[in-house]
């Protein structure tokens, strides 16, 4: 895909993930599946409705932690830092962390029975570290929404605006209309 193309798409998902929140994707089953009179087809339709809703989810996560990446690294310029690369395993870190966070229904750095920061990251993949930061939100549901309270927060401010970081990762999961959000900040 050339650059031009690349650039579009990018700025259509990021607009997508800025100003449609997760109401914005079809969670209910489809009237087609509750008018249908065999089983089979019934079976068939909600697997593929589901398969078609986890795939759609996935994609809008995706674009609105590109999203949060890009408004990361906008407030990192001014603050007069580098822009932060992705790394898919600070990536897989934090996507796991906003996992258990949703499923326990509890915002927090270390939940119940799990390791601490540093030894998730590493776990993760994400080895010969020399530092690691984190922030976690949830109930935001838009990617400048919780931009908006980490820059407004002294100690989640602070880690964006750390010019020695240099990789995230970023994940977010929702569990019915309460979004998770963790930022994982790494340098090796």
């Amino acid at each position: 895909m050339n650059r031009g193309i690349q650039s579009f798409v990018i700025g259509a998902l990021v607009a997508a993930a800025i100003f449609v929140g997760p109401s914005g994707v079809g969670t209910a089953a489809p009237a087609a599946a509750a008018v249908s009179t065999s089983t089979s087809t019934t079976t068939s339709t909600t697997t593929s409705t589901t398969i078609a809703t986890r795939s759609l989810t996935l994609v809008f996560n995706n674009v609105l932690e590109s999203a949060a990446v890009l408004l990361t690294n906008t407030k990192r310029a001014l603050a007069g830092c580098r822009p932060l690369r992705i790394n898919t395993d600070l990536r897989q870190a934090a996507r796991n962390h906003s996992r258990r966070m949703a499923q326990a229904g509890v915002m927090s750095h270390q939940l119940p029975g799990e390791m601490r920061l540093g030894r998730r990251i590493t776990a993760s993949g994400y080895t010969g570290w020399t530092r690691v930061a984190e922030n976690i939100a949830a109930g935001f549901n838009t990617a400048p929404r919780v931009m908006s309270a980490w820059w407004a927060s002294y100690s989640h401010h602070r880690n964006i605006a750390d010019c020695s970081l240099r990789e995230i990762g970023i994940g977010v999961v929702w569990t019915g209309r309460r979004m998770y959000w963790t930022q994982d900040f790494g340098r090796r």
